[in-house]
């Protein structure tokens, strides 16, 4: 996401940020100088964050220490950056609970939030990818982009919630396309607002698909962003209901697997994670529930998968036998194997309709009328739905023609059951979205043969989908570019800062924002002394050297809110947003020292470096925005006419120039 969208979002004040006691602790920890009890007194301001410091410390989380009671204690054991990050993370999950999105559910993002970071730092703790602390805090913040975008657009990010995508990538080509923003962006341009740290900051931007990411294999930053793909995975298994657990187990082993954890270590981790996540559900106000065991649930998979009949229940004939879906076993895969949604009110059929089609390996569920084949086959993503004609409620038919009206229904495969062989039922089948029939009685090997011509017709679908996938991964890869190249044509390439046409629209854009808000602003231009010399004396390399120099020392002694370019030679250009010329003459002074204590040196060359600068508010007078411009260029040149390596202000009064005590003794002429 570029900084000018980024920009724009925040103008709103929508989205997600911390509480002013967080703030005022991010402030502090950026600060070189700060004390421990200067911050361990802004946490004392707010107890409940005071509290969960000291908790946090206390805890297996933190890693083994000795007990503290105190929070400058807490503050010391855990570090300045960490005691920053947990500020952040659990003040926004303080201030977000709720929100105007109605089909966006905020207690199971925090419920899956809270598992997840636990989860990274239980897995960083294990695998020493990276400090434990730190993982807590990214893997509770790994999704804030979806929080963001139900703040800020609650009613059209609802109706992208309210369809149901067949992969991640997919929602966030709709997201794209509805909202011009994905929650993948918006969490990361976040993390790097919150100045997490980067390398968590690119594996959360690709842990939702790993394997698209661009990390070398093997890297840290390829094991960090599989272990945070994990992590959110067991967020969504502590959060979900058994038949989640049980469908997730295979994928959950193979993940573990690639981060060196076999299947009895992560059964260990998984259980001691449920464990804290209900203990800190407590006491962060975050609804939780028991978690099974994972080792429980495994075994009661293979055991399953393994019985010699497939079904679960009464034997065949019993009538109130329910028959459930067969369990595939995690290490047997079945080459071709679909999702099959069986449907017959008479439970004999019912039940060895399901064992024929389980014993041939696929995932088949079973349902006994239509509306509850309706529901079943919605959650589930049926491939195939095998179903009678005949049934109460809503019969065969009813069901195919609910089913074709929704988006979901169209792609599935409607094979149907019935005792009517005359040509007039048979057309109105077809005419009501019936792919195939198979007449009763029903013989295994018509069914399987007719269920073989079904899976063609799905693979094909399955490839036909593969390609649009293709296609608009190409369009977002496309979209990606093209915003890298929009970034590039604005970017100086010595410097790395914004080069002099971003300078002269977001000039343009202040004086807009100052003008309908009724609110000042001041630009310093700045001109490195004596560059001419350099070039000449040491050569171009030297001079490019100067030039990365001065535009270093003058972002690092900027404010965050000050936008620094270039915009050409020796020239440079600082915007100070909501800045009377005052303060902002003060920054120049401050800018000006910078420079000046930071030499360049390279091998046998040490060249001391200076600047002059030229500041300029915009005032009541003036109609255009390159105005204050030219008024901050004439008292630069003022400044390099009495020898450089100075601040000089413009006055409104008259237009006329007042000189600022010189900040500098330089006496070269100018240049």
């Amino acid at each position: 996401m570029e900084k000018k969208d980024f920009d724009d979002l925040k103008a709103t004040g929508k989205l997600p940020s911390p509480s002013g006691v967080a703030l005022r602790i991010m402030e502090l920890c950026r600060q070189d100088d700060v004390s421990l009890d200067q911050i361990g007194r802004v946490v004392q301001a707010d107890p409940a964050l005071a509290g969960r410091l000291i908790k946090f410390a206390n805890s297996a989380m933190a890693g083994p220490r000795r007990p503290v009671a105190a929070v400058n204690d807490a503050i010391r054991l855990l570090g300045v950056k960490t005691v920053r990050q947990l500020a952040l993370g659990f003040s926004i999950m303080g201030q977000h609970r709720g929100g105007a999105c109605a089909s966006f559910d905020y207690g199971q993002f925090w419920a899956t939030s809270l598992a997840a970071g636990i989860a990274a730092n239980a897995l960083c703790v294990r695998t020493r990818t990276a400090p434990p602390d730190e993982a807590f805090c990214c893997g509770l913040l790994c999704n804030i982009g979806s929080l963001a975008l139900a703040t800020l657009y609650p009613e059209a990010y609802g109706g992208v919630l309210a369809k149901t995508y067949p992969t991640p990538e997919a929602q966030v080509v709709r997201e794209q396309e509805v909202l011009h923003t994905d929650h993948r962006e918006l969490t990361a341009a976040l993390l790097e607002e919150w100045m997490m740290p980067r390398v968590f900051v690119g594996a959360v931007a690709n842990h939702e698909n790993p394997s698209e990411a661009s990390f070398p294999e093997g890297s840290r930053d390829a094991i960090l962003c599989q272990l945070l793909h994990l992590a959110a995975k067991i967020g969504r298994y502590c959060s979900g209901d058994d038949a989640l657990r049980k469908s997730m187990l295979p994928d959950m082993i193979f993940d573990g697997a690639k981060i060196g954890l076999d299947s009895e270590a992560l059964a260990l981790i998984a259980d001691q994670i449920g464990a804290d996540w209900r203990e800190w559900g407590s006491m962060l106000e975050v609804t939780t529930q028991e978690v099974p065991a994972f080792n429980a649930l495994l075994q009661a998979a293979q055991k399953a998968a393994s019985a010699p009949a497939p079904m679960t229940g009464a034997p065949v004939g019993n009538a109130d036998a329910k028959p459930t879906a067969k369990v595939i076993p995690i290490s047997a895969a079945v080459e071709n194997a679909i999702r099959i949604l069986v449907v017959d009110d008479d439970p004999t059929i019912l039940t060895l309709l399901v064992r024929v089609l389980a014993e041939q390996g696929h995932r088949v569920s079973a349902a006994r009328n239509g509306q509850e084949a309706l529901r079943t086959a919605l959650k589930e993503q049926s491939q195939m739905i095998i179903c009678d004609w005949m049934m109460p409620e809503m019969d065969g038919l009813s069901l195919c023609r609910t089913l074709r009206d929704t988006e979901e229904g169209r792609q599935i495969y409607f094979l149907l059951l019935t005792a009517r062989e005359e040509e007039d039922s048979l057309v109105e089948a077809f005419e009501a979205g019936v792919d195939d029939y198979v007449t009763k009685p029903v013989q295994s090997r018509v069914l399987l043969a007719r269920l073989r011509a079904g899976q063609r017709v799905i693979r094909l679908q399955q490839e036909s989908e593969r390609d649009s996938q293709s296609l608009r991964r190409f369009a977002t890869e496309l979209a990606v570019a093209n915003r890298r190249l929009r970034q590039a044509a604005l970017t100086d390439p010595l410097t790395g800062l914004p080069n002099r046409r971003y300078a002269m629209e977001r000039l343009e854009q202040e004086w807009s924002a100052s003008s309908r808000n009724q609110r000042t602003f001041s630009v310093m231009m700045v001109d490195v002394d004596r560059f001419k010399s350099v070039n000449d004396l040491h050569g171009h390399d030297v001079g490019d050297q100067v030039l990365r120099q001065v535009a270093l020392s003058l972002r690092k002694a900027a404010r965050s809110e000050d936008v620094i370019c270039r915009l050409g030679g020796e020239e440079f250009l600082v915007i100070s947003p909501d800045t009377p010329l005052a303060p902002a003459t003060r920054l120049a002074e401050r800018l000006r020292q910078a420079v000046c204590g930071s030499p360049v040196s390279l091998g046998a060359i040490h060249h001391p470096l200076s600047v002059s600068l030229g500041v300029a508010e915009r005032g009541p007078m003036m109609v255009k925005f390159d105005e204050v411009l030219k008024a901050a260029d004439e008292v630069l040149y003022h400044a390099k006419r009495l020898g450089g390596n100075r601040v000089q202000a413009a006055g409104q009064a008259g237009g006329t120039i007042v000189g600022v005590a010189p900040a500098g003794t330089g006496t070269a002429k100018p240049s």
